[in-house]
């Protein structure tokens, strides 16, 4: 997908100036179009196939636009560090809204749905304009007065289907 944006870029002057050409301007070098070697009895009916579906989009690291943290879930921690944080939750609002990373942009997610299914809370967030479906999969772990732990994993379940991602996490304040 890089390489036809760097082709795109490169092309797209060269049609810009084509319509609408400046008076003695010097003629754009186009590099020549770039055919992969093929092996084997590739054919012309042959189409290659799509990236995998789960590179086309990444849960990151993201800062919250809030300090409002209700649920605040991170990859796991390690030597006592914590992970990057992957989802939150905001304090206000029933449902509360959500957010994650998505290739480091913060994107806000309104809540689908909360259920429960093999001993996990399953929650499903969407973001309609992204498009964007989330899914966590959690087991609590520990719980307080005003708070409870969770451990877990998170995806993303709509464009795509991708991995899920090891997270811990609590809510409360």
């Amino acid at each position: 997908m890089k390489s036809l944006s760097v082709l795109s870029a490169l092309l797209l002057p060269a049609i810009l100036g084509a319509c609408n050409p400046a008076p003695n301007a010097p003629e754009p070098i186009v590099p020549p179009p770039h055919v992969p070697e093929v092996s084997g009895s590739a054919t012309a009916d042959d189409v290659p196939a799509p990236p995998a579906a789960d590179s086309t989009l990444s849960l990151t690291t993201f800062e919250p636009t809030t300090v409002e943290i209700y649920c605040s879930f991170h990859r796991p921690s390690q030597d006592g560090v914590l992970g990057e944080r992957l989802f939150i939750t905001e304090i206000a609002g029933v449902p509360a809204p959500a957010a994650i990373g998505l290739e480091g942009e913060p994107v806000t997610l309104k809540e689908v749905s909360k259920t429960e299914a093999d001993g996990a809370e399953i929650w499903t967030y969407r973001n309609d304009e992204r498009p964007v479906e989330i899914e966590l999969r959690l087991k609590e772990v520990e719980q307080g007065m005003e708070y409870r732990n969770y451990t877990g994993t998170i995806r993303i379940s709509d464009p795509v289907d991708a991995s899920a991602i090891n997270i811990e996490g609590s809510c409360g304040v």
